[in-house]
């Protein structure tokens, strides 16, 4: 399920745009500006990231141009501003593609389904392996592996175990794991965190990996 970043600050802008997304199948986060945006994009992993041009402190063209430092994800701008240099603007600060507000969800769903395709497609999203002592993880092809003899695991373990191998020695809340692996509009509590870290450790402790996962008592996990 593709995980959508949404950042605007708007309420109901943001809550619209959520009940699109959620009812065409894709998992969604919020940011109310551009630095809550930038810390949950230090936190979590998005495939693509609506933005707003008009926001306080820190507008859509600077939030772009932080984000496109360090990180590739798709980026749709949307605004109400449809002049063609506000268009020059906005693709020149690191967006993906420019949204006229107000829009229809059929342009928007079409546009995000073309931009995350486009990104896939890319050779550099083929050949994502993230490898981490011993431990390889084929990103596209959901495979995993150590010291080449497969891991086998279930859907939620494998985004447990990406979400940790792209934050190595970085202590991880159980908030956050939710978030990343779950959703948002997650309604179950801790204890799914805690019981899918222990399949995980128990699946790794027998494929040889040994004990990869701290426990950091009153915050959550980390990968050592």
């Amino acid at each position: 399920m593709e995980h959508i970043l949404i950042v605007d600050d708007e309420k109901p802008m943001r809550e619209l745009i959520k009940f699109y997304l959620i009812g065409n199948g894709y998992r969604i986060s919020e940011a109310e500006d551009g630095r809550e945006a930038l810390a949950m994009l230090r936190t979590g992993e998005f495939d693509l990231l609506l933005v707003d041009w008009m926001m306080p402190d820190m507008d859509g063209r600077e939030l772009c141009r932080q984000v496109r430092t360090s990180n590739q994800v798709p980026i749709i701008m949307l605004t109400a501003r449809n002049q063609l240099k506000d268009k020059i603007q906005g693709f020149e600060s690191g967006a993906d593609d420019y949204l006229t507000k107000p829009f229809e969800e059929a342009e928007l769903i079409v546009r995000i389904k073309a931009l995350i395709r486009r990104a896939r497609s890319s050779p550099a999203a083929r050949r994502q392996i993230v490898q981490y002592k011993g431990l390889s993880m084929n990103v596209e092809s959901h495979e995993v592996t150590y010291e080449s003899n497969p891991v086998h695991l279930t859907a939620h373990e494998f985004a447990l175990l990406r979400f940790m191998l792209f934050h190595p020695g970085q202590a991880l809340t159980r908030d956050q794991i939710i978030e990343h692996v779950w959703g948002i509009d997650f309604d179950g509590d801790d204890r799914t965190v805690d019981s899918h870290i222990r399949n995980l450790r128990g699946k790794l402790r027998e494929c040889g990996a040994g004990d990869l996962i701290k426990t950091l008592w009153g915050v959550g996990y980390k990968l050592i």
